[in-house]
């Protein structure tokens, strides 16, 4: 038998509330999310996109790459200088007999016949540091350091690019995160009017007004809605995720802007063309891949050219490793050379530089044809965009009318229950055409920005 004290009574009585309120606390930690979302702009978004975005940060490597290049372009007009150590070990005369004049050890005795013909083991440790001075090839020097300049710009162009088409991945992923947020309240709201639509149903159905199948087809509906939600909120997750791999983060986001409507841009289209044509930095590009392919065919065209090059030698000659007892000498000289024939390679080379570049015109052509066409496609589908955003309002405005009326016409038992879940339908198809013309109409402003060249336009110059 249990002893119940007074103590243990009122110790019982005084700890219970602050254990039970102790479990409440460690419950709701439990629960609680580690933290919230952080709130983007589009703005942040895109900022942020420009210091994460791994694509753009590979890009940002060729920068790197083609200021290297151009070190390596500059380090071909200044001297080579190499230091080289060589040990020698022979019995053959004519070595043996060069090997001890470097060495200043020849004597008279060493023109004995047999001395030069059976020289013996001779060894010798050279040690020799030797320059070379480029003075004139062909101008291949001036002509490297044209091309790596070149090639900065291309490396530049293509960041450029690079980094606006990942910005308006950035800014997709921005608005169908938006839309699928929007998604959730339409479907919510349709689910409302399911909802009250099987309250009307049943209290009909009560009065005896109207027939079972009525409220199983309305339940049937209201479950259908139930599972849109649902759907529409793992619409949410996946918008979410997308986004933060589109900018290059790991954090939770969430945006902060709705799709609304806004202001339409003036779109001239002439002017966009040429807008287009001046900032697009794939075409910006393919105009420097332009100059690159001339310079590479003058550099084919070089190796037709005489060269011209000093050259500097100081060695010293010993029996052994920086002993004195040896001697050294110095060469100076200068070396000019033509290239005569080179079994018709250089004439290949400069075809294949010239096809290059025909080709890169070519290319210049096709490229300015489908800005042209890429321009009027978007300003064509904003303004189409534009033109929904009016139309769809309206429809949404006369969707909602005909719904009461529909209601109103089903209570006096001149509708049946299908015309009323038809214009149920037709109210919710008329809000998701509305957000699929805001959603339109925000992307095609972007991509007519990004079409034109001026998309977050920020062109990153590299030094140095």
């Amino acid at each position: 038998m249990i002893n119940w004290t007074r103590r243990s009574f009122f110790s019982i009585h005084t700890w219970w509330p602050a254990a039970f309120f102790l479990k409440v606390w460690l419950l709701s930690i439990a629960i609680s999310p580690a933290h919230a979302a952080e709130q983007l702009t589009l703005a942040d978004a895109l900022r942020l996109a420009s210091q994460h975005n791994p694509t753009i940060q590979a890009s940002r490597q060729e920068i790197k790459t083609a200021l290297a290049q151009y070190e390596i372009a500059r380090g071909a007009f200044l001297p080579r200088l190499t230091a080289t150590g060589t040990y020698v070990n022979t019995n053959r005369p004519s070595q043996a007999f060069g090997i001890l004049l470097d060495q200043g050890r020849f004597t008279a005795a060493d023109f004995a016949i047999n001395s030069l013909n059976n020289p013996g083991l001779t060894e010798n440790f050279q040690s020799s540091i030797r320059l070379e001075q480029p003075v004139y090839n062909g101008g291949r020097e001036l002509l490297g350091i044209a091309l790596a300049e070149v090639g900065q710009t291309v490396s530049q162009e293509h960041l450029e690019e690079t980094r606006q088409h990942m910005l308006f991945q950035v800014a997709t992923a921005y608005y169908n995160l938006a839309l699928a947020k929007v998604h959730v309240g339409v479907a919510k709201e349709t689910l409302d009017i399911a909802k009250a639509n099987l309250r009307h149903i049943l209290s009909r159905y009560r009065e005896g007004t109207t027939v079972k199948s009525d409220v199983l087809h309305a339940r049937v509906r209201l479950a259908a809605h139930q599972e849109q939600v649902v759907r529409a909120t793992q619409r949410v997750a996946v918008a979410q995720l997308r986004l933060q791999h589109a900018i290059g983060i790991d954090e939770e986001i969430d945006t902060v802007e709705t799709l609304t409507g806004g202001p339409l841009p003036p779109l001239n289209r002439q002017q966009l063309i040429t807008t287009a044509l001046a900032q697009r930095p794939d075409y910006r590009q393919l105009r420097a891949e332009m100059a690159r392919a001339e310079l590479a065919v003058r550099l084919a065209q070089s190796t037709f050219l005489p060269s011209m090059n000093l050259h500097a030698n100081y060695e010293l000659n010993a029996t052994a490793p920086f002993s004195p007892n040896g001697s050294n000498n110095y060469a100076i000289f200068g070396i000019i050379s033509l290239n005569l024939f080179n079994g018709l390679v250089d004439m290949a080379n400069v075809r294949k530089a010239k096809a290059q570049a025909k080709k890169i015109q070519h290319l210049l052509e096709a490229t300015r044809r489908r800005i042209e066409v890429e321009v009027v496609e978007a300003s064509s589908q904003l303004t189409a965009a534009a033109e929904r955003l009016r139309v769809t309002q309206q429809a949404i405005d006369e969707a909602k009318e005909n719904l009461r009326i529909v209601r109103n016409r089903y209570d006096t038992g001149l509708a049946s229950v299908l015309e009323l879940f038809t214009a149920e339908l037709i109210l919710r198809e008329a809000k998701i055409l509305r957000l699929r013309a805001l959603y339109d109409f925000h992307v095609n402003r972007a991509r007519l920005d990004l079409v034109t060249g001026k998309f977050h336009q920020d062109r990153e110059r590299s030094s140095g």
